[in-house]
């Protein structure tokens, strides 16, 4: 599958707060998203100020992608529309995502990071199989990190 990704607009934001997941995770938090809305420029931030993404495959939203810079690492967060989880799809969509914001902020250090709870199954086996490796747990979070070299 080929994915497109666009900056965040109230359009999307507002399509992604209608997901809901059967999962640990039942919803996102998209209220950063509207709280953060600039009507003059059109832009939206995400949580922490992040650059949010929307994700299109043929013209149909499929994902979200957050990219942050803490301490000058890139560290993501991302979901996939509910339609979408458990069919395959997790592990290129992070591989691409990831290339994508690699590419787009010039990024160059070693690795990007990303948090989750160890709760969340199928998030923590699709970041393990796109080439994320536990960096460290801390209480119910897994740390995770993918070397870019």
């Amino acid at each position: 599958m080929k994915y497109t990704f666009v900056p965040m607009t109230p359009k999307y934001a507002t399509a992604m707060d209608e997901w809901r997941y059967d999962g640990y995770m039942k919803s996102l938090g998209m209220k950063p998203y509207f709280e953060n809305y600039d009507e003059k420029t059109g832009k939206m931030k995400g949580p922490a100020g992040c650059e949010g993404y929307a994700v299109l495959s043929d013209s149909k939203l499929v994902g979200l992608f957050e990219y942050y810079s803490i301490d000058d690492v890139m560290e993501i967060g991302l979901a996939l529309s509910p339609d979408m989880v458990g069919k395959g799809f997790a592990k290129d969509f992070v591989i691409e995502g990831v290339d994508f914001g690699v590419k787009e902020f010039s990024y160059k250090n070693e690795y990007v990071k990303l948090s989750v709870n160890e709760k969340n199954y199928p998030a923590v086996k699709a970041y393990l199989n796109s080439g994320f490796i536990v960096h460290e747990r801390n209480n119910d979070e897994i740390r995770m990190r993918k070397y870019l070299k």
